[in-house]
């Protein structure tokens, strides 16, 4: 697993990325970033009460990577059925490339790697 912080260039499949809020742009307009797409599956820190959901707008995100939208379509497919852990992490090797982001600006930027890298 290497450690990113949220707002350093991290580099993924060949592309560069301007840290993590970067990624979600993309993800949220479905554009590549030299070739690399980006999908996102996250959800709204916890709310207990009506202030909570005025004023709370930071996000547990789990992000994949591909070289296209039809494989980014089946692998949000794959991590929307992948069972969460603490904070909402789901990261898997299976779905490798794949980041993490806890949400909060002094929250480091997970990013699945495989042997070798």
């Amino acid at each position: 697993m290497k450690k990113y912080k949220n707002n350093e260039t991290i580099e993924v499949l060949g592309a560069s990325f301007n840290g993590v809020k970067d990624m979600i742009e993309h993800a949220r307009k479905r554009l590549s970033k030299d070739g690399v797409y980006v999908g996102e599956d996250s959800q709204l820190y916890p709310c207990f009460d009506s202030e909570d959901y005025m004023y709370e707008n930071r996000y547990f995100t789990n992000l994949v990577f591909a070289n296209s939208l039809e494989e980014i379509d089946k692998k949000l497919s794959i991590l929307k059925q992948v069972e969460r852990y603490g904070n909402y992490n789901k990261l898997t090797a299976e779905l490798h490339p794949m980041a993490y982001w806890q949400g909060d600006t002094h929250n480091d930027v997970l990013l699945t790697e495989m042997e070798g890298e």
